[in-house]
Parts: C-alpha cells; sequence; structure tokens
C-alpha cells in the first residue's frame, strides 16, 4: 500500500511557529531549482510534518531534516554535490530531547555529529551525553552518497523508510493547501558556508577606515614593499619560512612564471600609536579585481567546508612567507633558524622567498586568489585575518568584488550511490554502537 505525501513549497522553516514561511507554487518552486536558487520542500504524512528538504544548487547543497512528534528538526543530513549528479555527505547531527516543550537544536543534552570526507572509509564522529566521545568508525561510501535527483522525486532524499512510514510501499505527492505569499522569498536559513573575504582592496589602500570590535578604530597606512618573489615555475606556496618541508605543497592555481612584487598591508589603531601588518600582496597584474576564491592545495574542496571555516597555512613562528615550489628544499636549509621579513636568498642558487609577519602571531591563514575580469589571476593574498570582522567606515567603499568556488568536477570516481533509508538505518547502527562503546567506558 502506497503513502500520500503532502508537499509544502516554501523559503524555509520559523522553529519558534513550527510553521513553514515564504510558501510558493511548485511552478515557482521548479523555477528557482532551475536557476540554482535556495528554496525548501516540506513533507508531511498522518497528520504531521515529516522532513524539511532545503535545497541550493548555486551552492552544490541539499540538506535533508527530520521532524520529530513535536515538530523539532532533530536529525539532519548536510550533503553537498562535488561530482555531477552526485550527493556526498559531508555531515550528520541528531539531538534527543528530553521534555516535549525543549526547543529544537539545545546546547545541552544529547548531541550525535558525524563528520564524512569523500574518499576516506572512515568518519569522524563526536558523542556527547553526559561525557564527550571522539571516535572514528567505518561507513561505506555507498551510505554516504545519493543520486541527484530531477525536481520532484523527494523520495530519492527521504523515502518511506526513513520517514517510518510503509518501508515497502510507494509515495506519492501531492501539494498541500497553501496560499503562496507574493513577492520575492525571503529565505530564513543560509548554507553553511567557509570563510569569505573581506574588503581586500581596502587593506591595501591608503586611508580606508575600519571600526573593530574590540580594538575600535583603525586606518590603513601606505603598504610597503617586502622584495620580488622569483617565481621560475609558478606554481606558488605560502608557509612558515622556519617551518618549511614536504608537506607544505603548491597551490593549485598556478601563475605564468615570472618575478613580482610582494606588498605588506599595515594599518594603525587610531589613538594607540602602533599598528599591524593585516594582508600579505603577491601582485601578479596591475588590472582590478573582480572576483576571489580560495587558494587551495590537492585535495582540499572549498565545498566542504562549514560555517567560517577555510584552509590556510599553518604558522608557528609568527612569519609566513610566499615562495616557489622549485626552492622549497633549498630554502627548507636556509630559513631552518628562521628569517626576518622580506627577501631571504638560499645561497649558491636563485631560489627566494618573501617573508611577512603573520597578523597576530601563530595559526593558520587563508590565502585568497584574486582574478581580472577576464578570468587571469591578478594577485595572491594572505589575509592576516586582523581586519576580517571589522565595519568599514566613510571612506571606505562597498566591497563589489564576488567570491566564486570551483564548478563540480566531471572525472571524479563514482561512486555507487544508495538509498535514503539504507542510509538511515546505517548511520542508525553507527550511532547505537558509538553509545554501547561510550557506556562501556564509564563503567
Amino acid at each position: 500500500m502506497g503513502t500520500q505525501m503532502d508537499i509544502t513549497y516554501c523559503a524555509g522553516w520559523d522553529p519558534q511557529a513550527r510553521q513553514p514561511v515564504g510558501a510558493m507554487s511548485e511552478d515557482r518552486a521548479r523555477e528557482r531549482d532551475s536557476a540554482g536558487q535556495p528554496y525548501a520542500v516540506l513533507l508531511g504524512a498522518g497528520g504531521r510534518r515529516r522532513a524539511l528538504l532545503q535545497v541550493s544548487w548555486e551552492d552544490h547543497y541539499l540538506g535533508v531534516f527530520l521532524f520529530d512528534d513535536q515538530e523539532r528538526r532533530a536529525r539532519s543530513w548536510d550533503y553537498r554535490e562535488l561530482t555531477t549528479g552526485l550527493l556526498h555527505l559531508r555531515g550528520y547531527e541528531e539531538w534527543r530531547h528530553t521534555s516535549a516543550d525543549e526547543p529544537e537544536f539545545p546546547e545541552r543534552g544529547w548531541h550525535f555529529t558525524l563528520t564524512s570526507t569523500p574518499g576516506d572509509e572512515g568518519v569522524d564522529v563526536v558523542l556527547d551525553d553526559g561525557g564527550s566521545l571522539h571516535t572514528s568508525r567505518d561507513l561505506a561510501e555507498h551510505h554516504r552518497t545519493l543520486r541527484r535527483a530531477e525536481f520532484g522525486d523527494w523520495s530519492a532524499y527521504a523515502d518511506g523508510r526513513m520517514l517510518g512510514l510503509d518501508a515497502d510501499g510507494e509515495l506519492t505527492f501531492a501539494p498541500a493547501a497553501c496560499a503562496e505569499q507574493p513577492g520575492p522569498p525571503t529565505v530564513p536559513w543560509s548554507v553553511p558556508k567557509g570563510l569569505r573575504p573581506q574588503h581586500l582592496d581596502a587593506l591595501f589602500t591608503p586611508g580606508s577606515r575600519f571600526a573593530d570590535a574590540d580594538m575600535g578604530p583603525a586606518t590603513v597606512t601606505a603598504p610597503r614593499t617586502a622584495g620580488v618573489l622569483r617565481l621560475p615555475t609558478g606554481s606558488v606556496i605560502a608557509a612558515d619560512p622556519a617551518t618549511l618541508g614536504t608537506r607544505d605543497e603548491p597551490f593549485t592555481v598556478p601563475v605564468p612564471p615570472g618575478e613580482y612584487p610582494v606588498l605588506i598591508a599595515t594599518a594603525e589603531w587610531d589613538g594607540e600609536g602602533w599598528g599591524e601588518s593585516t594582508a600579505a600582496l603577491l601582485r601578479v597584474l596591475d588590472g582590478p579585481t573582480t572576483s576571489w576564491e580560495l587558494a587551495v592545495r590537492p585535495g582540499q574542496d572549498p565545498r566542504l567546508l562549514g560555517e567560517g571555516q577555510f584552509y590556510g597555512f599553518g604558522v608557528d613562528t609568527g612569519m609566513g612567507a610566499f615562495l616557489d615550489a622549485a626552492g622549497r628544499d633549498a630554502l627548507t636549509a636556509a630559513c631552518k633558524d628562521g628569517c626576518e621579513e622580506g627577501e631571504t636568498t638560499a645561497p649558491g642558487t636563485d631560489a627566494n622567498l618573501i617573508a611577512f609577519h603573520s597578523g597576530r602571531g601563530d595559526g593558520a591563514y587563508p590565502v585568497w586568489i584574486g582574478r581580472t575580469v577576464d578570468g587571469e589571476v591578478s594577485c595572491l593574498v594572505a589575509d592576516m585575518l586582523v581586519l576580517h570582522g571589522a565595519r568599514p567606515l566613510p571612506p571606505t567603499p562597498p566591497d563589489t568584488t564576488a567570491f566564486l568556488s570551483p564548478p563540480p568536477p566531471e572525472d571524479s570516481p563514482r561512486p555507487r550511490p544508495g538509498s535514503p533509508g539504507d542510509s538511515a538505518e546505517a548511520v542508525a547502527a553507527l550511532i547505537a554502537g558509538v553509545a554501547d562503546f561510550s557506556k562501556r567506558l564509564r563503567r
């Protein structure tokens, strides 16, 4: 026997009212799907809501949420389209509530988190159930992969078994009675995204002004030239010069071989009498930068980053540097005891690096690749994040540059996708095993 699912197309879900917001017609939702724009799908059956799908193909994202009996989102799957037509599980979360009036996503209490990286055999899991257990477990790749379905084929993401309905019955879908709200929808959710660059051009524009929540106002001063970097291969590495080694790989985007200046951005805090280095720029072209993207190394994919995360270069000695991959080994020996800001050349070679102070010291820092309107690399910027969250003040102009993310590759390995019901049962079995292990550890 089949089950009819009531479908509500909307902008999202209001957890306080426990109602959909921004109701829209099926045709309007289909248009947004084709354009890659975000929208949501609410699935109901048996007199209550069962699941919420959040879709944003422009962000390569599908979010699947299952409701409990109180219509709280209690289980969530975060999928990313890393390969065309395939959705890879990035993460799973589950919350167990202690009372019917407890809000969703409680900060305390039973909470399970699973993090998956495509290509890895295992997954990282964290269970908070009075203590905190962090471990890894095996989860077959087909339980971490779904096929991207055509619009309207919602059982490809949440089937009857996953929704607690007839496991063998077919799901049919019918639009629920809901008045469409006029005007452009206001989407009440956002895709968890990695860090985005902010006001990078302004960091190198003297007179730009910012207000930091902790330090107060700051004024950008004239950038200084740290040296000219020789790039015989164009394969750029950013790293701590004192800990340079084979693990420091070049970025996947090269620049044309040549010699390029490196500029250090600085800003002074009003009334403090001192300032900081805020960024280092490797200038490749003199034209304006119209877009930015995160510089990555082989195996890194920005679409797998969570909110505010980034891939960066690590710093242990308070210094960073740009260099060509061809000079890495020679410069490793030359910088084993550290180096000062500016140029360091490996003895007996033409290999050099340009070093700079890493903002407020040790940690990790992102590098952004700037491109011209024609798509050529204009620069690389090592962002010290000193002014990343600061508010721009006049006369700082608005930042109009775009942020780009890579398209799904066409030639990646294509794992066999599984079904949502099989995947949900596999995750449930994994959770049961981890919970049992946690109990035995506390005995």
